[in-house]
C-alpha cells in the first residue's frame, strides 16, 4: 500500500511538472508574439526617447517588470498621458536590452555591460536583472577590482555585493594593499579600511605598509591625515625587531612628533610581562591571521642545507641554518617553534636546538629525558607524537601537558609535560615519516629488520587504532615527509643505493599516490622535517 501510495504520488509530482512547463512555453510564446508587435510599433502606446533613440513598447509589459514605470504610468505623473517619454542619462543600448528583457526574460551580462545594466536596472527597479548583475560581480571579484566594487555596491545599494567584495578585501588585504586601486582611495575608506579587525595579514608589518604606501602615494596632499592613518597601525602587534630597524627609520615619522609617540608606546609593549600585556586592550586587538604553510628541510648531517617547499608553486627557498649537525634526529612544529629532537653525532644528543619562524632565531634548550633517534615526530592538537626509533619499535608516544602541574612561567616547558604510550603500529619501522592530516596520523614507509618498506598505515586518534592504506609506488629505508591539506608530500628518502629522484604525492581523502616528475627531491636524505606556519613573519625575514 505504501509503495502504491508513493508511486501515485511521484506521477502527480511529474504530473504538475510538465504542466507548469506548458504554461511557460505558451506564456513565453505570448511574449514573443508581444515582442515582434512592438518591433513592427503594432499597438505601442508609449515611445522611449534615450538620446537621439526612439525605443518602441506597451505601457502594460513596462509596467509589470519595472516599479519604476508601473509608478510613472499609473499615477498622475506627466508621463502617463505623454507618447513620448524622455529617460535622461541613459544609454540607448542598455535601456534596449533592458526593454528586450521585460518581453523575453532574457538578457546577457557581461563583463563589458554589468555596471550600466546594474547601474540602470537600480534606477528603473528591475529586481531580477539587478540580481543578475550582482551574481555575475560576486563571481568576478579579484584583488584588483574588489575596492571598486565595493565602492560601486555602496553607491548602488547592493548588500549582498558589498559583503562579498569586502570580504574579499580583508581576505587578501596583503595583495589588495599594492594595487593601484587602493592608492586611489580617499581617506575616509582607507582610515576605515584599516581599522577593521578582520584584515588577513601575516604580521601587523603589513597594515604598516599600507598605509605608509598610501601616504607616499600623494605625500604633499595627504600630509594632514598622516596622524589619522597611523593611528590605524597596532604598533604593539609589530615585532620589536622591524619596529626598530624600519619604522623608526622611516622619515615620514621621524618628522612627526605624534607620530613618534605611536612607536615609542609599540616600543614599551615589548617590555611589559606577559601579565600586564593583557591588561591593555587598545591597540592589541590581534587581526585575523593570514597562515602560510610552508615545509621545511633542515639538512641534517648537512645543517647548511636548510629549504622551504612552498606546495602552492612547487619552489624551494634557502633557511638560515646555524645549528649543530645531527644524524637520525626528529622535528616538529609547535607555537611558531621548530624542535629538532633525538639524533646522534658520535653519541645521543640531549639538547634540543629550536628554531622560531616568526623572530628568524635559533636557540637551545634541554631536550627530553631519555634521547633516541631513527624516530619519527609530528605535531597534532596541541600534543606531540613519536613514533618507531632506535631499534625498530611499533610503539607510538605521546607527549602532553601534565593537567597535575601548574602552567611554566619559565622557558623550561618540557617538564610539565608527560609521555603515554598508545596503541603500537602494525608494523615495526624506523627513520619512516610520520604526520598528521584531519584526525589521523599517517606513518610512511621506512625500515624494519628485513629491510626497506613501502607500506603507509594510519593511527586513528579517536578510535586508538591503526589501519593499513595504498602503498607508496617507491621503497626506501629512509623516508622524508610533511602533509599540508590532505596532501601528503613525500620530499626525500633514500633507498640503501639511491635516493628518491622526484617528489610523491599521497592523497589522503582518494587514497592514491601520484610521482611528480616536475619536481626534484630534496638532495639531503639524512635532512629533518616538518610543516611550519609562517604567519607572524614579515616579508623582509621569509625573503632573507
Amino acid at each position: 500500500m505504501a509503495a502504491a501510495g508513493a508511486e501515485k504520488g511521484g506521477k502527480k509530482k511529474t504530473e504538475k511538472k510538465l504542466a507548469a512547463r506548458e504554461e511557460a512555453k505558451l506564456l513565453a510564446g505570448f511574449m514573443g508574439v508581444m515582442n515582434c508587435m512592438r518591433k513592427q510599433r503594432t499597438l505601442c502606446d508609449v515611445i522611449l526617447m534615450v538620446q537621439e533613440r526612439k525605443i518602441p513598447a506597451h505601457r502594460v509589459v513596462l509596467a509589470s517588470a519595472s516599479h519604476f514605470f508601473n509608478l510613472m504610468f499609473t499615477t498622475n505623473m506627466l508621463e502617463s498621458k505623454s507618447f513620448e517619454v524622455e529617460l535622461k542619462d541613459a544609454e540607448p543600448d542598455i535601456i534596449e536590452q533592458l526593454v528586450e528583457f521585460a518581453y523575453t526574460a532574457r538578457i546577457s551580462v557581461n563583463s563589458n555591460n554589468v555596471q550600466s545594466l546594474l547601474d540602470a536596472a537600480n534606477q528603473y527597479q528591475i529586481e531580477p536583472v539587478k540580481k543578475m548583475c550582482v551574481d555575475f560581480l560576486k563571481e568576478q571579484v579579484d584583488a584588483s577590482n574588489c575596492l571598486g566594487i565595493s565602492v560601486l555596491a555602496e553607491c548602488l545599494d547592493c548588500p549582498e555585493l558589498k559583503a562579498t567584495a569586502d570580504d574579499f578585501i580583508h581576505q587578501h588585504f596583503t595583495e589588495v594593499y599594492k594595487t593601484d586601486e587602493f592608492l586611489q582611495l580617499d581617506v575616509k575608506r582607507v582610515t576605515h579600511l584599516l581599522n577593521q579587525d578582520t584584515l588577513t595579514v601575516r604580521a601587523e608589518d603589513q597594515v604598516y605598509d599600507a598605509a605608509v604606501r598610501w601616504l607616499k602615494y600623494d605625500e604633499p596632499n595627504r600630509q594632514p591625515y598622516m596622524v589619522d592613518i597611523l593611528a590605524k597601525v597596532r604598533f604593539p602587534l609589530i615585532s620589536k625587531n622591524f619596529l626598530s630597524k624600519t619604522v623608526q627609520a622611516e622619515p615620514l615619522i621621524q618628522d612627526n612628533p605624534e607620530c613618534l609617540k605611536m612607536v615609542i608606546s609599540g616600543m614599551r609593549y615589548h617590555l611589559l610581562s606577559p601579565e600586564d600585556r593583557e591588561e591593555l586592550v587598545e591597540g592589541t586587538r590581534p587581526r585575523r591571521k593570514k597562515h602560510d604553510y610552508r615545509i621545511a628541510l633542515f639538512g641534517g648531517s648537512q645543517p647548511q642545507s636548510c629549504r622551504y617547499f612552498n606546495p602552492k608553486d612547487y619552489s624551494w627557498t634557502d633557511i638560515r641554518c646555524p645549528f649543530e649537525k645531527r644524524r637520525d634526529a626528529a622535528c616538529v612544529f609547535w607555537d611558531n617553534v621548530v624542535y629538532i629532537l633525538g639524533g646522534s653525532q658520535l653519541f645521543p644528543i640531549k639538547r634540543m636546538d629550536c628554531y622560531n619562524v616568526v623572530k628568524d632565531s635559533w636557540y637551545s634548550k634541554l631536550g627530553p629525558p631519555t634521547p633516541r633517534d631513527s624516530l619519527a615526530a609530528c605535531a597534532a592538537e596541541g600534543k606531540i607524537y613519536t613514533s618507531g626509533g632506535s631499534e625498530v619499535g611499533k610503539t607510538l608516544k605521546i607527549f602532553k601537558p601534565n593537567p597535575k602541574k601548574k602552567k611554566s612561567t619559565n622557558k623550561d616547558t618540557w617538564r610539565f609535560f608527560w609521555w603515554t604510550e598508545l596503541c603500537p603500529m602494525i608494523e615495526a619501522r624506523k627513520n619512516h615519516g610520520l604526520v598528521f592530516v584531519k584526525d589521523k596520523i599517517f606513518a610512511v614507509g621506512g625500515q624494519n629488520g628485513s629491510g626497506g618498506l613501502d607500506n603507509v598505515e594510519y593511527y586513528d586518534i579517536k578510535m586508538n587504532e591503526w589501519k593499513m592504506v595504498s602503498p607508496m609506488p617507491w621503497k626506501g629505508v629512509t623516508v622524508k615527509c610533511a602533509a599540508v591539506g590532505s596532501i601528503v608530500y613525500v620530499l626525500a628518502g633514500f633507498q640503501g643505493v639511491g635516493r628518491l629522484g622526484h617528489i610523491l604525492e599521497y592523497n589522503t581523502e582518494t587514497d592514491k599516490w601520484i610521482a611528480n616528475s616536475k619536481v626534484r627531491a630534496f638532495p639531503v636524505t639524512s635532512c629533518l622535517i616538518c610543516v611550519v606556519d609562517t604567519c607572524g613573519a614579515n616579508e623582509e625575514t621569509l625573503e632573507t
